[in-house]
């Protein structure tokens, strides 16, 4: 039996991400208050800062969304490399 070797160094996580999950799917938020040159809000699925997700995931609950729908989840992404299946 052959072994396939791991494409995933878990050895080495980068940088850790938060979202929030709002009825089992990833919003994209403002997380930060970041906005751009034009003062438009910048979206995005994921924050580098815990504290970020934490108060997007309070102001959704104060909109009345409901605690049971929303969740502040942790992604750890590894490196990874391509490799072909041959």
């Amino acid at each position: 039996m052959a072994v396939i070797p791991s494409t995933i160094d878990f050895k080495s996580p980068r940088q850790k991400e938060w979202g929030v999950l709002q009825d089992k799917k990833l919003v994209q938020l403002n997380y930060g208050g970041i906005t751009d040159s034009s003062g438009s809000s910048v979206s995005s699925y994921s924050t580098n800062c815990y504290q970020d997700a934490l108060e997007q995931a309070k102001l959704l609950i104060a909109q009345g969304t409901g605690t049971a729908d929303v969740q502040v989840v942790e992604f750890v992404p590894y490196g990874y490399m391509m490799q072909p299946n041959v």
